[in-house]
């Protein structure tokens, strides 16, 4: 059996490889760390199993600072975000291999719609995901205040987007007081997921002292955005207890963390506009209400004072309507009273005038007239024959005289009896 130098057998795999990969291929991967020196960009690479974290394939690659000018022309803010660990890249490489430094990948060209690929089917799982779970919309049913004053702010410091952030809230035109304390996380690469749900646990952990949670950084690619793409962000958003609003400078994509949350705005600064919006509708409403309220009282005054006037004018008429109805009353009183009194007078003149011809047909005179006698005796009038005596005197009175007589009755009263 033959044997080789390690040279030898170095030498001899590095004309193998020439002659088999003679033009530069491309191949999928993902970049496990980057380092820059001198504009020169020294990576390495790696295959992972799929749904797990196990590598199965690593190797190393390069490139050089030419090459690296002519990506970032061609891919412009792209090229920065294709270049972060973690990043699952398409590459157009040169296999080359030396002696001494082994097997090396030297790039040539880098695919964006590949990643740009890649992160759109890990989107559309985490949010299909999240949709099976429920936790979808979880955060859209929280209430948010009808004013928002106390503001957890996550971002980084020195991001321009926090700085207009601040600066709109702060000086906006009316004049509405807002707090906010910020809570700094990195907001694009690696650390993105572990520092932002980080942050959001604090937040929880002092949920009493805000109104509203906000995310906000400033513009970027989309790329620079990938981190927020997240199953583990999202799923600490859907278990807030505060409504989150998102600002983290996309332009037309939403995010994972944009749909996610209570409301979504592609700016900072249209963060800041939203949150001043909101208190204005809701002073808007208060106005409107003392507006109504307003009106209806101006409304209950004047119907009181016209009732109050209509009051008076009755009050004014009123006395002479009732002195004048009392008046005709107690005229129609008298006119009974008169008519009453004479009815009386009447019944009464011709009852005595009864009485009168009843006392004048009484009258002894006008009785004796008729042909009737009264038997006088003394100041006695006789009504009765068994009241004379014999031999006593009786004076008989006529109409036109008296007569003295004296005689014996006692045939006559025979004859009266018989």
């Amino acid at each position: 059996m033959s044997s080789y130098t390690l040279f030898e057998l170095n030498e001899y795999i590095k004309r193998v490889i020439a002659l088999n990969f003679q033009e530069p291929v491309w191949i999928e991967c993902e970049i496990s760390q980057v380092k820059e020196s001198r504009g020169n960009f020294y990576l390495d690479f790696v295959q992972k199993k799929e749904d797990s974290d196990e590598v199965v394939a690593q190797s190393s690659g390069y490139l050089w600072y030419k090459s690296a000018l002519f990506l970032k022309k061609k891919l412009g803010d792209l090229f920065a975000a294709l270049l972060k660990d973690g990043t699952a890249v398409k590459i157009k490489v040169y296999i080359e291999f030396h002696e001494r430094y082994g097997l090396k990948l030297n790039i040539e060209d880098i695919d964006p719609s590949f990643t740009i690929g890649q992160l759109e089917m890990l989107r559309q799982k985490i949010i299909q995901r999240l949709k099976e779970e429920g936790k979808l919309n979880s955060n859209k049913l929280i209430p948010i205040p009808s004013v928002v004053q106390k503001i957890a702010v996550i971002s980084s410091e020195t991001a321009a987007g926090y700085i207009d952030f601040v600066q709109q809230i702060q000086h906006n035109i009316y004049g509405y007081q807002f707090t906010h304390t910020l809570f700094s996380a990195a907001l694009q690469g690696s650390n993105t997921e572990k520092e932002v749900t980080a942050a959001l646990m604090n937040i929880y952990e002092r949920a009493d002292e805000f109104d509203i949670i906000v995310i906000i950084r400033g513009g970027g690619s989309k790329l620079d955005l990938a981190g927020f793409d997240n199953y583990l962000i999202a799923h600490t958003i859907s278990v807030s207890p505060l409504p989150v609003i998102a600002g983290i400078g996309h332009e037309i994509d939403l995010t994972v963390t944009d749909i996610v949350s209570y409301f979504s705005a592609k700016t900072p600064t249209a963060v800041a506009a939203w949150l001043i919006d909101h208190n204005a509708g809701f002073e808007s409403k208060i106005s409107d209400k003392a507006s109504q309220i307003l009106q209806s009282a101006q409304q209950i005054v004047r119907n009181h004072i016209l009732f109050v006037n209509q009051m008076i004018s009755g009050l004014a008429v009123l006395p002479s309507e009732i002195i004048s109805r009392n008046a005709m009353f107690l005229e129609n009183q008298m006119s009974k009273l008169a008519f009453f009194a004479e009815s009386k007078i009447r019944s009464h003149k011709d009852k005595l005038t009864l009485i009168e011809k009843t006392i004048e047909l009484s009258d002894p005179e006008n009785i004796l007239k008729k042909g009737y006698t009264l038997v006088r005796h003394g100041n006695n009038i006789i009504t009765k024959a068994v009241d004379i005596i014999d031999d006593t005197r009786y004076v008989i009175v006529f109409s036109d005289g008296n007569v003295s007589v004296k005689k014996k009755i006692k045939m006559a009263k025979k004859k009266v009896k018989n």
